[in-house]
């Protein structure tokens, strides 16, 4: 507990204000030491995910002669072999909301991976806004975040500026790898829409968002697929809870029932495996939890 202390104390004046609202720090913090706790479990997944990746991954030089790779979700880099990347590709681009400096002095022993920290749905900061104006009020909230939800959905220019576009368009990025983001992406939400409403939050009232947040990531990859780009995606796509004798209690979409095949068009490749997230004892005495995982190629 000291050490976990400890860290967000060294990470805080670095992290975005608004991304401590959304106690990011917390979260990688506790990401870390589960990986570090759960490693037996974890590691066929992320062996799994390296071996989709050094599969799959385009290693020809585009016409420039180099080739880039960019990795959304990156984290800790766990789930991606280093040294086959850094070996094969000019340049790593490792992108997410926030890199612990643990995470980054560990990174960079590798000369080529650079780090780009930004939000991948681009309103985090505004969803936060409209939470603090109507935080004692959910119903007027959930109003305004379906018209919000509504005018993203109806928008022909939903990735106008968007960051992400800055980095593939630049035409030495030949590679996109979407890390175990796809599933992530509503939860960064979740947490602080259950923390704020608490008892009176109920996830279903919520889920339209959740769609929208899932099904935009889905429109960037197909943009950057349609822009000559290779792209990866690997995502969890169901969860299974199972008791103290390992029978299984409940199923679920980990998506909110969102297909990935039928919304990215023309999958060349699909690998499935499943992921040991949490064994008995590590989220409950009384449950485990394992995931269904996708590799996905375009």
């Amino acid at each position: 507990m000291l050490f976990e202390i400890l860290e967000y104390y060294e990470n805080i004046n670095r992290c975005p204000s608004y991304l401590k609202s959304y106690k990011q720090i917390e979260e990688l913090i506790a990401i870390k030491h589960r990986y570090q706790r759960c490693f037996t479990q974890w590691n066929a997944h992320l062996e799994n995910s390296k071996k989709f990746i050094n599969e799959n991954i385009d290693r020809e030089a585009n016409i420039f002669g180099s080739s880039y790779v960019l990795v959304l979700g990156a984290g800790f880099g766990n789930d991606l072999d280093l040294y086959f990347l850094t070996d094969n590709f000019e340049k790593i681009i490792l992108a997410d909301l926030f890199f612990l400096k643990s995470a980054r002095k560990k990174l960079s022993f590798y000369p080529n991976i650079f780090f780009s920290e930004f939000d991948i749905t681009q309103c985090m900061e505004e969803i936060l806004l409209l939470l603090q104006r109507y935080k004692n009020d959910k119903n007027s909230f959930l109003e305004k975040l379906k018209e919000f939800t509504e005018q993203r959905s109806n928008s022909a220019n939903n990735f106008k500026e968007h960051p992400f576009l800055k980095l593939i368009h630049n035409n030495e990025t030949k590679n996109i790898i979407s890390l175990n983001l796809l599933s992530q992406i509503p939860l960064t939400f979740t947490r602080l829409f259950e923390k704020t409403f608490k008892g009176n939050y109920n996830e279903k009232e919520f889920s339209f968002f959740y769609k929208m947040l899932i099904k935009e990531h889905l429109q960037l990859m197909t943009h950057a697929k349609k822009q000559g780009k290779s792209v990866l995606i690997i995502s969890d796509t169901s969860k299974y809870t199972s008791d103290r004798r390992g029978k299984e209690i409940s199923q679920e979409s980990s998506l909110y029932e969102i297909s990935i095949k039928q919304n990215l068009p023309n999958i060349k490749e699909q690998k499935k495996w499943y992921w040991e997230l949490a064994p008995l004892g590590e989220l409950s005495s009384n449950y485990s939890l394992r995931l269904l995982v996708s590799g996905v190629k375009l």
